[in-house]
C-alpha cells in the first residue's frame, strides 16, 4: 500500500471531475486569477437568477 496525503477526486464521478477541474484551474498561476474572477461573477449571477 501507499500512504497518501492530499486531495483526492474520483474523476469517474461527474461532480468530482468538475470539482477537480475547477480546483486545478484556480490553482494555476497562468489561469487562476482570471478564472477565479470569472467564477465569482458566474456564481453570483447564478445565485441571483435562482433567487438565493
Amino acid at each position: 500500500g501507499v500512504v497518501f496525503k492530499g486531495r483526492r477526486y474520483d474523476t469517474g464521478d461527474r461532480g468530482d471531475y468538475l470539482r477537480a477541474i475547477v480546483r486545478l484551474a484556480c490553482e494555476r498561476e497562468d489561469l487562476g486569477p482570471d478564472f477565479r474572477t470569472w467564477l465569482q461573477r458566474y456564481a453570483a449571477e447564478e445565485l441571483t437568477d435562482a433567487g438565493l
